[in-house]
């Protein structure tokens, strides 16, 4: 039984729209190309992270016990700031509102929900959407990004200030006429988490909202 579950394909939401262009339907890989140093025509690259864990934890934010107790797992402070994140280099951990958080980590998700089950007390919830959800970041030229993310939603991301490697801005909108939750990165770019459900079109979205300077998505 372990065997056959091994040999089972794992494809992420995007799978089929990796190297699809706005020009294009599909190009052929570009053999020893680095990530976002491949063709010049494409202003807007779209990379799809590799599967991860996604958590939404629940609880009271005023509570020091809980702060300390998710800080102590993650090794990073709770935000409770609205409309902020905090990270390093395996967790993000994304303000929602006053009593939840999206949680994504490169650790493994049994794993991690047990060890917050096992700090955390009182009223908590612990949700794995990691099957629901996957993460795309969106880079490229400065004047593609703003133009893309204004066609996108009417949220107003120019007025953000600028991130840090630990923390940054984040917003539960609107994206097209799907949902997501947006944060800029310290290196100018942008990750949207984004349901299972909605990849697909949002791909299609992007391809087509991003031709009149070229967009290109990855995996």
């Amino acid at each position: 039984m372990s065997n056959k579950l091994s040999s089972i394909k794992v494809e992420s939401p995007l799978q089929y729209f990796h190297r699809r262009t706005s020009h294009q339907s599909q190009v052929a890989a570009v053999n020893g190309t680095e990530l976002f140093n491949g063709d010049a025509e494409f202003a807007l690259v779209v990379k799809e992270a590799p599967i991860c864990t996604h958590l939404n934890l629940r609880g009271d934010g005023r509570d020091d016990g809980f702060s300390a107790g998710v800080s102590e797992v993650l090794g990073i402070p709770l935000p409770t700031e609205p409309g902020h994140y905090h990270c390093n280099h395996e967790h993000s951990l994304y303000w929602l509102g006053p009593d939840e958080w999206m949680l994504v980590s490169q650790a493994g998700a049994l794993t991690l929900e047990a060890a917050l089950r096992q700090r955390l007390t009182g009223h908590i919830s612990i949700v794995d959407l990691s099957g629901g959800q996957t993460l795309i970041n969106m880079r490229g030229s400065n004047t593609a990004v703003q133009t893309m993310l204004k066609k996108s939603s009417v949220y107003d991301f120019a007025g953000w200030p600028s991130a840090q490697t630990d923390k940054g801005c984040c917003v539960q909108t609107t994206f097209a006429k799907a949902t997501a939750v947006v944060s800029n990165k310290s290196d100018g770019s942008f990750d949207l988490i984004i349901r299972r459900s909605f990849a697909d079109y949002i791909a299609r979205w992007l391809l087509d909202a991003g031709q009149e300077f070229g967009c290109r998505i990855e995996g």
